[in-house]
């Protein structure tokens, strides 16, 4: 069969997400579970339309539409390169299927190009919610142009491949020169930790400055993102002021750098899988004295040892936390009454008090280890499930790493804000309450949707941690509670936290009641 990789591509789409499970499957469990996964995604791409349409209309409303597709393209770039090194090569150099792939009957260059066509239409759907809103706004406040239409489609089906191939290049380097030192998976962790801080100073910086200002000012954001930060959509951005060559050497540029990575990864793709499996050399043993322990302790010893020995896992699983500890950083050195320079009245700052634990909720909610912690025991959950244990213990150990890592990052972020924005005592009061509250709610709940909704069926971890069903509802719900609140708080200050509250005790004591119910753990 010639293009063998289509077939390859075809396969491992199938599977994406249990589709093809669902397709074939008899069990209505897994058809409902495939259902919600297709709904959240869904949900998912509406909220991201509405944040494309209001910045696009802000963007055309100050009179440079014309310049909105090279913005957009820019955008969906850096999305691309940033998910692509925080993922890193877990994708395309995966390990638990490798024996059976290099098995097949096909090219080194079939499986490469197979996978990276998964990413890249993977890449290509997140893409799209954003270029096409984007575009359509143009179109209805600027005119329509079939040229403009043409050139925007071009710039955004290639978009995606010089991201992809420079961030899986420096993923795949990165952990080849560190796969023999002992301290691999701390060099990994540190590295994706400072990316991500990094990125989040950056953003943090941008929307600072730019609220301290009566509207932001599209012209610099387009400076910024277009000028300075990703260079080839200014290709595309001559094309649409009147260079005719510059999208086509934009696309160019693109396919020879997906092609060349192509080209280069399938010469030593046994070498680089050679390289990324390899463990560091041991060290002599040294009789030492064992400890002895709580079963329950040393459970929650395996959840931290495994969530911090895992980068790609660990950043999915706490981004809001690091969230939390640089947002209260930031307003450490921050003065907050900036923001509200340009008012005609002074805007007094404890009006906003109230809006502090919103915004934890909001991020601790992004932060819950517990949703995957199950799933993520894969096909070693049978020596999890066998041990003379209660299913509620064990379920509870898996959640013990949530509520720790968000309850000292929620309080230090509290405190830091309740000190900025010159709350009294009965916020202080709510504030560190439902931060707590919260975090117990959030870890409670992680574990039980994941217990409802497993997925053992992974080739790597980053995909349960990301794009499983109990984390985006996870994800979402806090969203959708955190947003409500932060307005809510705004207007109503305590009331509305004391039924946040009250409702997340109440759901909390619900799920450990059903916990306390399971006898024993189901294996499918």
């Amino acid at each position: 069969m010639k293009n063998k990789w289509l077939l390859l591509t075809k396969i491992q789409l199938m599977g994406l997400l249990g589709f093809n499970k669902a397709r074939h499957s008899k069990d209505a469990k897994t058809v409902r579970r495939t259902a919600g996964t297709a709904a959240i995604l869904l949900l998912v791409g509406v909220i991201i339309c509405a944040y494309v349409v209001f910045f696009a209309v802000e963007f055309c409303k100050q009179g440079i539409g014309a310049h909105l597709p090279a913005l957009l393209i820019a955008l969906t770039s850096l999305i691309t390169l940033v998910f692509s090194l925080i993922q890193g090569c877990s994708v395309l150099f995966a390990m638990k299927d490798y024996d059976h792939v290099m098995s097949l009957p096909v090219k080194r260059s079939d499986i490469l190009i197979s996978r990276l066509a998964c990413i890249y239409l993977a890449n290509i759907v997140f893409a799209l919610p954003v270029v096409i809103p984007g575009t359509i706004v143009l179109f209805v406040m600027d005119g329509f142009s079939l040229s403009v239409l043409g050139i925007t489609l071009a710039a955004t089906l290639f978009s995606p491949l010089l991201p992809m191939a420079v961030a899986i290049a420096l993923s795949t380097l990165l952990t080849a020169l560190t796969a023999r030192l002992r301290c691999k998976n701390i060099l990994q962790i540190v590295f994706s930790i400072l990316l991500f801080v990094g990125l989040m100073i950056a953003s943090f910086s941008l929307s600072f400055s730019s609220s301290s200002q009566e509207a932001i000012d599209m012209n610099a954001v387009f400076s910024m993102m277009v000028g300075n930060v990703y260079l080839p959509a200014l290709l595309v951005d001559m094309t649409l002021t009147g260079t005719v060559w510059g999208i086509f050497a934009f696309m160019g540029i693109s396919a020879a750098a997906a092609a060349l990575f192509v080209l280069i990864a399938a010469l030593c793709f046994e070498r680089v899988h050679e390289a990324l499996s390899v463990r560091a050399s041991g060290v002599k043993y040294s009789a030492q004295n064992v400890r002895g322990g709580s079963a329950f302790s040393a459970l929650v010893k395996r959840e931290f040892k495994r969530l911090f020995t895992a980068s790609g896992y660990l950043l999915n699983a706490l981004a809001g936390t690091l969230m939390l500890l640089i947002a209260a950083g930031a307003l450490l050195f921050l003065d907050p009454n900036a923001l509200f320079a340009q008012a005609e009245e002074p805007v007094p700052l404890s009006m906003f008090a109230y809006a502090g634990a919103g915004v934890a909720f909001f991020c601790i909610g992004m932060s819950n280890p517990a949703a995957s912690a199950l799933s993520l025991e894969g096909k070693s959950r049978e020596q999890l499930f066998v041990l003379p244990l209660p299913a509620k213990r064990i379920l509870l150990a898996k959640a013990v790493p949530t509520f720790v890592c968000n309850v000292p990052a929620g309080l230090l972020f509290s405190v830091v804000f309740c000190l900025k924005f010159e709350t009294d005592a009965l916020c202080w009061a709510i504030t560190l309450f439902s931060v707590v509250a919260f975090s117990l709610f959030c870890a409670l709940s992680g574990i039980f949707l994941n217990y409802k909704f497993p997925k053992y069926d992974w080739t790597n971890p980053t995909m349960v941690a990301k794009n499983s069903i109990p984390v985006m509802i996870c994800v979402f719900v806090s969203m959708a509670l955190g947003f409500g609140c932060i307005f809510l708080g705004v207007w109503k200050g305590f009331w509305v936290y004391l039924a946040a509250d009250i409702l997340c005790i109440a759901l909390s004591v619900a799920v450990w009641v059903y916990l306390s119910r399971i006898k024993t753990l189901s294996m499918e």
